[in-house]
């Protein structure tokens, strides 16, 4: 959403968040906070709208409209000019060795095209992990399939954040549409390349001299580690390297390991890898600190991630969110350029339009 607002904001409009919905409550609390959100609901999308699709991949369709099922959210939402969304990635994830590609939360994509449709929405952002096209379910060209019968122009394609300029490697897959009646969306092809910079801005860049101090000071705390770990990154910095050598690692990994990032030190002069829920723990990436011998911060983190530093991560006033939370909210987070490209595609044509219609 940062992203979003970003762009809104460039472009001289206000951001109005009608809903937000999503399982965990505190998350919905920090959106809410920061965001303004006029409506927030704990559950899942397919509790919210009645849908049945038949058929898969490019043959997929509605069996009958989609229909929101409660009145007051049908009123809220008729005819919103977006629906932005991050379906559950865990089953796409090349990550994942248990049920990659088949996990049955993968169809959760689904549920936004339904949703869209029930809002009449003028236009449609879907983010998710880049082998989201691989999915045995083929719920990218399905999304495509129902939004194209319903009247919607549909692109997608991969942003990389780096690409942009931006001090991350990140990558994710988006497919976007637009009500083919009010524009068509900008491909995310030439998004990309509108948006490409000759080189990346390095990690330095992003975290400069160190951090203001802005509110929950347990954002600016790097995780405790255990006296093994702690040695481990100690050995990096003695040794001016960036890499573990095989014999300081684990014995679980000291025959080599397909992992070679791992309890990695960032490079001052590199774009950071990509920010993931474990940047707390060095053993899960490249999450060294550059120039201090520890892990990144929340704080760090999510200014890689491009939150404001005057973000609020907490929940409520008078209760900050756990070490946990932090990891899962900044980690699983749309980067900030990410979220600006994808809300370009969806909402330029409809800023041109109206640009035009006041002059």
């Amino acid at each position: 959403m940062v992203g979003v607002g970003q762009f809104v904001a460039e472009a001289g409009r206000r951001l109005v968040c009608e809903l937000a919905v999503d399982t965990d409550s505190d998350a919905l609390q920090v959106h809410a906070r920061n965001h303004r959100t006029r409506q927030t609901l704990t559950e899942s999308v397919t509790s919210l709208v009645d849908y049945r699709i038949r058929g898969a991949g490019a043959a997929a369709h509605f069996v009958y409209e989609p229909e929101l099922l409660d009145d007051d959210l049908r009123s809220a939402c008729a005819g919103v000019d977006l629906v932005a969304a991050g379906p559950p990635c865990q089953g796409h994830s090349n990550l994942n060795n248990h049920s990659r590609r088949s996990d049955r939360r993968n169809l959760l994509y689904l549920a936004v095209p339904a949703f869209a449709v029930a809002c009449n929405a003028g236009a449609v952002i879907v983010e998710n992990v880049t082998s989201v096209i691989h999915d045995e379910s083929q719920v990218v060209p399905a999304a495509r399939a129902l939004l194209e019968s319903n009247g919607y122009v549909v692109t997608d394609g991969v942003l990389s954040a780096d690409a942009m300029g931006w001090p991350q490697t990140r990558r994710r897959h988006f497919l976007v549409a637009r009500r083919a009646t009010e524009g068509v969306p900008v491909p995310i092809v030439a998004m990309s390349e509108a948006l490409a910079q000759p080189r990346a801005r390095p990690v330095g860049w992003a975290l400069g001299a160190g951090l203001e101090i802005l509110g929950d000071r347990s954002l600016h705390e790097p995780t405790a580690l255990t006296e093994a770990n702690q040695q481990r990154i100690q050995w990096l910095f003695d040794n001016d390297e960036h890499d573990l050598d095989l014999g300081e690692r684990p014995e679980c990994h000291q025959d080599g390991t397909t992992y070679g990032a791992v309890y990695g030190r960032m490079h001052a002069d590199r774009p950071a890898p990509t920010i993931t829920t474990g940047f707390t723990t060095p053993g899960r990436g490249r999450f060294v600190h550059p120039s201090e011998p520890r892990t990144l911060t929340p704080a760090e983190a999510a200014r890689l991630q491009g939150f404001p530093d005057s973000y609020r991560f907490s929940p409520a006033l008078d209760r900050p969110a756990s070490r946990s939370q932090l990891a899962k909210w900044i980690g699983d987070a749309v980067a900030m350029p990410l979220g600006y490209a994808a809300a370009a595609s969806a909402l330029i044509p409809q800023i041109a339009t109206a640009t035009a219609t006041a002059r």
